[in-house]
This record gives structure tokens, sequence and C-alpha cells, in this order.
């Protein structure tokens, strides 16, 4: 009868008997994510600490007191009146220094934004032919004899101009939508006499 091993206990073959190696990765693995997770809490405690801060107390100087004496608040931070505030033991008889008043908080200024670019439209495509064939024009634009299939043009309205030698011209509007592929066809050019 076979005793299965389980891959944790050790392998004895012989009296020398030595222990399974530890993983070392798991615990540098940890310890590394607990240093930079603290590392990045801490980080961001300061950045919205700093971002929250409020303007400091009105009767408060925004420099450190010097060393050996204590701040105390004005009367009217606690409404204490003056003889009130004499009473307490710890309130000194006198003012040590006149406050200072701190300016307002400065004004955070952000990064200018980047401008919202729209997004591009896809062309449109537009395929014409008449009867008899004719020289195109879209647009002002000469384009060539139809038939013309699949001509690339952007989303909107355009003017089409068909026209030959000893046929009246034929001028037509036409609206692409963006992605849209719009045929034109059965145009018949009538003879000049």
């Amino acid at each position: 009868m076979t005793t299965p091993i389980e891959p944790r206990q050790p392998l004895i073959l012989d009296d020398d008997w030595e222990p399974p190696p530890r993983p070392r990765r798991t615990r540098v693995f940890a310890i590394a994510a607990l240093v930079i997770g603290c590392v990045t809490f801490v980080t961001i405690r300061a950045y919205v600490w700093a971002q929250n801060q409020a303007a400091p107390f009105e009767g408060r100087s925004s420099a450190p007191a010097p060393r050996g004496m204590l701040w105390y608040p004005d009367d009217s931070e606690f409404g204490l009146s003056a003889r009130s505030q004499a009473a307490l033991p710890h309130a000194p008889a006198a003012p040590v220094a006149a406050p200072i008043r701190p300016s307002a908080r400065p004004a955070v200024s952000l990064p200018p934004r980047a401008p919202v670019r729209a997004r591009p439209l896809l062309p449109g495509h537009l395929s014409a032919n008449s009867t008899p064939w004719s020289l195109l024009s879209l647009d002002g634009h000469v384009v060539g004899n139809t038939p013309q299939l699949g001509i690339s043009v952007t989303p909107g309205r355009h003017r089409l101009v068909f026209a030959r030698d000893g046929f009246e011209s034929h001028t037509t509007w036409v609206t692409v939508e963006p992605g849209a592929t719009v045929k034109m066809t059965g145009i018949t050019l009538r003879p000049i006499r």
C-alpha cells in the first residue's frame, strides 16, 4: 500500500534531513506592496490635506510661536469677554505679541485644459452617372467623365454640374450624410437645338 505524499511534507530518503526551501519571494512582494501602499496613502492624504486646508484662525499668527511661548486664541473666537478670559487660570494678563492677520488663501491655479476636439466625421461617398456621358464637376472642381464611382466627399451639401459639348448642362444639389453613399443616376442631358 502506497501512502500519498503531501507537497509540503519533507521527503526523507536517508538519515540526513533538510527542511524544504521557503518561498522568500512572497514575503518580499508582500513587504514591497505594503511599503508602496503606505507611501501612496501618505502622499494622497498630504495632497488632500493641502487642498482642503482652511485659512488659519483670525487671531493666530501664521508664523510659529517663539520657543517657550504659548499661543492663546482671541476672546472673540470662542465668544469670551475680556473679563471672563482674564478669569481663566491659563490666560495671559497681557497679549504677548500683536496678532498678525493672515492674507487670504492663495488661489489654486489649475493647468489649462486641452481644447475639446470634435470627433472627425466619416467621409461620405458619391457615385454619379449620366446619359450620354458628361464631364462632372463637384463644388466647382472637375472630377472627370461619368460614370464616377465612390468619390470621397465631406459630409454635407454639394453642387454637381454635368456638362458636355452640344448638350445643355444639368446642375443639381446633393446632401451626403457621414459614412453614407449617394448614387446620382438617371440624369439625361438634352441636346442643344
